[in-house]
């Protein structure tokens, strides 16, 4: 029996591509049973049922999607999410404003939105509680626009696309200190979308498609968290603090002051189209955990002093403040009620950094007493006046 020429190397060639073939296979039934255990036992923003929640936009990259409901379940909470018809997290329509009814409007990111608590115990709705508990001539509604990863840019562009339908009296922007600032330059390019080459735009499509595919597959959120850490070890060594900590940085980069100008317009901007519906806007500033956790912040701190940096606890916030005060609207820093409430139960959850349910109750309170001290919502019943 004769070889045939070069019958070898095509008969090993044939073997090598059925081991690798054998190999990715087994690669894809292990992806696919770890994918099916996690989203069985597993509890992540990764999971099917919370990413059905958000839906894509044009504008702001996505949001949420309405008549959405879900059932969010960690180690640390058990909250049901619902959305209407707006794609906004009530669990009520909101029609044709009433004569006597004021509606208060909360814009901001998932601080706001809250997914770690039930909806009748997120701020929002203890505050209009709140505020019709009061002898009051208007009935309150306050209204959670809040979407889970926005920023001060996302944040304009929804009210921008929402504000007539909603008719708010009051808009009050929720800036998160910890990492708006890097939002702000990061979404900035969102701004122009009219003036952007369409190459660039497929580009930022592809990108967050890519970022929706890796939330969709709780595998490959872990694998993007395991990466991200390891990164952030290294990156440790070449610049200090890495974001989101150079908002509190003793010499931040120079894009945090440019992200802080960038709020500062988009605020603006939101006060503008505010003021030409016949609303008032306010700004709230919310702090990040540390600020209030002391032995978060010692930890944190030490952390950053033994990469080479300098962390100044409350330098966001008070670099958000004395930008944000050069406008003509009123800015509650809700920090002091956060410390004045410890001792006592936890303010924030401590997996996820968010507020707890006694977290929320704080934030109220302060909303509450800020509304009446602006006469945004006054007490006495009267219209308030520009």
């Amino acid at each position: 029996m004769t070889e045939t020429p070069g019958g070898e190397p095509r008969a090993s060639a044939r073997r090598r591509v059925r081991r690798l073939a054998a190999f990715a296979l087994v690669m894809l039934v292990q992806f696919g049973l770890f994918e099916a255990a996690l989203r069985t036992w597993g509890s992540s923003e990764a999971a099917p049922a919370f990413q059905g929640l958000f839906e894509d936009d044009p504008g702001a990259g996505y949001r949420l999607k309405p008549n959405a409901r879900v059932r969010f379940t960690t180690s640390e909470f058990d909250a049901t999410i619902a959305t209407n018809s707006l794609g906004l997290r009530d669990e009520e329509e909101i029609g044709p404003k009433a004569r006597d009814e004021r509606r208060i409007l909360l814009l901001g990111d998932s601080l706001v939105l809250s997914v770690q608590v039930d909806w009748r115990q997120t701020f929002g709705e203890l505050l209009e509680q709140r505020l019709n508990a009061r002898q009051s001539r208007y009935q309150y509604r306050v209204i959670n626009a809040g979407v889970q990863g926005y920023g001060p840019v996302e944040e304009l562009l929804l009210f921008r696309r929402l504000a007539r339908a909603l008719q708010p009296d009051v808009v009050l922007t929720t800036i998160f200190v910890g990492n708006d600032a890097e939002e702000a330059v990061t979404s900035r390019p969102r701004l122009d979308t009219d003036r952007r080459p369409a190459i660039e735009t497929l580009h930022e499509s592809t990108i967050t498609r890519l970022r929706r595919l890796v939330r969709r597959s709780m595998v490959l959120q872990i694998v993007r968290l395991r990466v991200v850490s390891a990164t952030d070890r290294f990156s440790g060594v070449l610049s200090t603090p890495e974001p989101p900590l150079q908002s509190y940085a003793a010499r931040p980069a120079a894009r945090i002051a440019d992200g802080i100008a960038i709020t500062r317009d988009c605020v603006a901007e939101i006060d503008a189209l505010a003021t030409r519906l016949g609303a008032r806007t306010a700004v709230v500033l919310m702090p990040a955990r540390f600020q209030v956790d002391d032995g978060d912040y010692g930890r944190l701190r030490d952390a950053v002093r033994q990469a080479g940096g300098e962390l100044v606890r409350d330098a966001a916030s008070e670099r958000f403040d004395a930008a944000l005060r050069t406008l003509p609207v009123p800015t509650l820093d809700v920090l002091p009620a956060l410390r004045a409430a410890r001792p006592g139960p936890d303010l924030f959850f401590q997996e996820t950094v968010h507020l707890t349910p006694r977290g929320h109750e704080v934030v109220a309170a302060a909303l509450d007493r800020f509304l009446e001290q602006t006469g945004l919502a006054p007490a006495d019943a009267q219209p308030a006046r520009r």
